[in-house]
């Protein structure tokens, strides 16, 4: 006897029930095995199937292995948060590159250097090549002159970013190296003007002790005595002014204290007079106002306005007229020296400040100087919060301006004048 309609339809329904438990059961297993893998790459080890330890335990798994790395993905971008920052805070240019090398970070400093508004191409196009030698393995630097304005020396240094089988990129380090530059030429040549100004007046020495060993006309010893006696001041001033330069660069924030001007101008001109009378110069001044103060360091406003009149004393001819004089407008005091000697040539007045620069080299060994005059007015002036400047014509003498902050006392007193007397 046949089956019926209705015995069918029961015999498919139970087939398509069998089939669909087992696409289930291996669906689940299935499934299972790609979360008990994905578990695994996440860091957690030593998983168990479904039969060893169901479903429920896999997930549970997961959900750990998942947290651990949010917390390693999180743990990353503060590390590189932190890299950036610090990266950040670098006076040079850092920039980093992959293994094709197209730039993927550049810290502040870098991305000033690399703005074409504010610097020469020429440290783009060298950035850019240099990092791509790195990247294939090729360390290598260059430096740039700059010639601005303000003329500038860029340093740039690019080295390969490699483990331990393949390269990954390269980094360039980018730094303004004209500060160092400039710093290195003045201990140069201050080494080589030290060297010069003792070499002259030592050797003098030596020829002079040597001469007066076998000398016994007592008028030729006594000519030779006072000039030994001479050169031994002249390396005694070397030192002395060595060492009050070395103290005034070291007290970039001398103690603060008002000072009246018409002392520190008194003692200036006490310290010069010996020097004026001798070469027959005759020192005018205008005594400031009593109550007119300088903010700062007595010792150092002395030490500088005493250097500025015995310059002006030097290169006046005998028998001239230095004048001393100054002027306020409440805020600030500006202290002028004028000689009416030789003058100082154009190309001469930038340089004029640096140590042991002179313009008359000549004229230099018979005044005696030892050209840190000038130099120890202009630390003087910046440790004050000061400038000091100068102007000048050939043959028609210089006028030096020391430009100071007045005390308290000086803004009671606006345009007060003191101009040079007899």
């Amino acid at each position: 006897m046949s089956p019926g309609p209705a015995e069918i339809a029961a015999g498919a329904a139970a087939f398509l029930l069998i089939v669909a438990l087992l696409w289930a059961r291996r669906s689940r297993r299935s499934t299972v095995r790609r979360v008990v893998a994905l578990t695994a790459r996440m860091g957690d080890e030593g998983l168990e199937l479904e039969g060893r330890g169901g479903l429920e335990r896999t997930l549970s798994r997961l959900e750990r292995a998942a947290g651990v790395a949010v917390a390693r993905v999180e743990d990353s971008q503060q590390a590189q948060d932190r890299m950036r920052l610090a990266l950040s805070i670098v006076p040079q240019g850092v920039v980093v590159c992959d293994e094709q090398a197209d730039i993927v970070y550049q810290n502040g400093r870098a991305a000033q250097f690399l703005d074409p508004e504010e610097h020469d191409v020429l440290v783009q196009e060298a950035v850019t090549r240099l990092l791509k030698q790195a990247a294939e393995g090729s360390e290598g630097s260059e430096t740039l002159d700059l010639y601005g304005p303000p003329r500038r020396t860029v340093s740039i240094r690019a080295v390969p970013l490699e483990t331990d089988w393949r390269g990954i990129g390269a980094v360039a380090v980018i730094e303004d190296v004209s500060e160092k530059r400039r710093l290195e030429a003045v201990r140069r040549d201050f080494v080589a003007n030290i060297s010069h100004e003792l070499k002259t007046p030592v050797g003098a020495l030596g020829l002079l002790a040597e001469t007066l060993a076998g000398e016994d006309d007592p008028e030729v010893v006594g000519r030779l005595a006072w000039r030994m006696q001479t050169e031994a001041q002249r390396v005694a001033r070397i030192m002395d002014d060595l060492l009050d330069l070395s103290r005034i660069e070291s007290e970039e924030t001398p103690t603060r204290e008002p000072v009246p001007l018409h002392l520190v101008v008194a003692q200036a001109a006490e310290r010069v007079r010996s020097a004026a009378e001798q070469r027959g110069i005759r020192i005018r001044i205008g005594e400031p106002p009593k109550s007119l103060s300088v903010l700062g360091d007595r010792r150092q406003l002395v030490s500088a306005l005493y250097n500025l009149m015995e310059n002006a004393v030097k290169y006046s001819d005998r028998g001239s007229t230095v004048e001393v004089g100054g002027r306020t407008d409440g805020h600030w005091i500006e202290l002028r020296v004028r000689d009416h000697g030789i003058g100082i040539p154009a190309q001469d007045l930038e340089r004029i400040f640096e140590r042991f620069y002179r313009v008359d080299r000549g004229r230099s060994r018979d005044t005696g100087g030892t050209g840190l005059g000038l130099s120890i007015v202009r630390h003087v002036a910046a440790n004050h919060g000061g400038e000091v400047s100068v102007e000048s014509r050939e043959g028609e003498g210089s006028t030096f301006t020391l430009r100071l902050p007045t005390g308290p006392a000086a803004a009671l007193s606006p345009n007060a004048k003191a101009e040079p007397g007899s």
